[in-house]
């Protein structure tokens, strides 16, 4: 709403895409609630004192004592070629850093049994290392330095559904409150109001596709990058672009990287002068943000009264501003839901000015 409020001014060019990981976070906490987050809290921070005791008695040495749920390896025994190896062995993961150093993060998914796994990779013999009597000898206190006295989660809702059938009914409430594709057809032209079949949504819960770190190795994602490969050709025959970049997680990410291409694109053809943007004044709150954002200055086109662009307006600031235009920002159709008439003459306009034409953060997506 702050973008739609503030415009230019806006602080963040975050969209729906991002809020979604932020209800799912959210629904996390009521879920659990306070003590059902600190129950898992000092778990997860238990299991990481437990690792960091075991891989002292190995001789290890580590960056910091206090821990919660990551530690970083400066050195020991075992260097870093060999624990990648014996990792590797393992199906494990860890963080190699180029001083040498190997950082491991565990989180509520961890179990004793990946704890045993970790340290056998830095040299523990099978049972050797007891991780019963190392639970019960750690100290979780973090002292009056970091240790949080304050309350947290107070309002109601976090402390009132913690069973399926409670989140469920609770989820389904809310759920009922909001206009979609379910109720009728939603005149407004967004990334979000388009229908995601289910058939494009059960994948996700694939693990093949849910749960693949994000920064695992390029060599144990081999399906991901033909996946990706095979979408970006298909979208550049579709469009007739000469290449096409994938961008993860939202329209708005995809907005600043384009504005970023065109930037560079500018400076890469002595254009660094060229830093005004066009904007439609119906356009996507997020739009002027993420020029804003890309180092632009936004100067709004005037609109119609059915939310196309005044080609008269266009015309007018593009002329006025030939010497530094760098780009139009245009959502096709408009957010209005209406695909503009004179696209071909409004895109012509831009380039004869010497400007690049980016389109669109709702439906294409960036």
């Amino acid at each position: 709403r702050e973008q739609h409020i503030r415009r230019e001014k806006a602080t963040s060019n975050i969209c729906t895409a991002q809020v979604l990981l932020a209800v799912m976070a959210s629904m996390y906490g009521v879920y659990h609630g306070p003590e059902g987050l600190k129950q898992i809290a000092r778990r997860t921070q238990l299991l990481t004192a437990v690792l960091r005791d075991g891989l002292k008695k190995l001789g290890y040495e580590l960056e910091s004592e206090t821990v919660f749920d990551t530690l970083k390896v400066v050195n020991g025994p075992r260097k870093q070629a060999k624990l990648q190896e014996s990792a590797l062995k393992r199906e494990i993961n860890l963080r190699y850093y180029g001083d040498g150093g190997v950082g491991i993060a565990l989180d509520e998914t961890t179990t004793v049994q990946d704890v045993r796994d970790l340290l056998q990779v830095f040299g523990a013999e099978e049972n050797t290392i007891d991780i019963n009597t190392l639970a019960q000898q750690v100290k979780l206190d973090y002292g009056t330095t970091h240790g949080r006295t304050s309350s947290f989660m107070d309002h109601e809702v976090f402390h009132q559904y913690h069973s399926e059938t409670e989140m469920l009914r609770y989820i389904y409430h809310l759920q009922g409150k909001d206009l979609s594709l379910v109720h009728s057809m939603i005149p407004l032209g967004s990334c979000t109001m388009k229908l995601n079949a289910t058939t494009e949504m059960i994948p996700v819960t694939w693990p093949e596709f849910g749960h693949i770190h994000p920064f695992a190795p390029k060599e144990q994602t081999a399906g991901y990058q033909e996946m990706f490969r095979r979408l970006e050709a298909y979208l550049a025959e579709i469009t007739g672009f000469a290449a096409v970049s994938l961008q993860p997680n939202s329209g708005a990410q995809g907005e600043y990287a384009g504005l970023m291409t065109i930037r560079a694109y500018h400076l890469a053809h002595g254009g660094a002068n060229r830093t005004v943007c066009l904007i439609p004044s119906s356009a996507h709150g997020t739009n002027p943000a993420s020029a804003v954002m890309a180092g632009m200055q936004v100067v709004v086109i005037k609109t119609d009264d059915d939310g196309s662009i005044d080609v008269a307006d266009l015309r007018a600031q593009a002329e006025k501003h030939s010497e530094n235009l760098a780009a139009l920002m245009i959502t096709y159709p408009s957010t209005h839901g209406v695909f503009e008439a004179d696209i071909k003459e409004v895109c012509d306009i831009i380039h004869q000015n010497g400007g690049l034409v980016y389109m669109d953060g709702a439906n294409m997506n960036a």
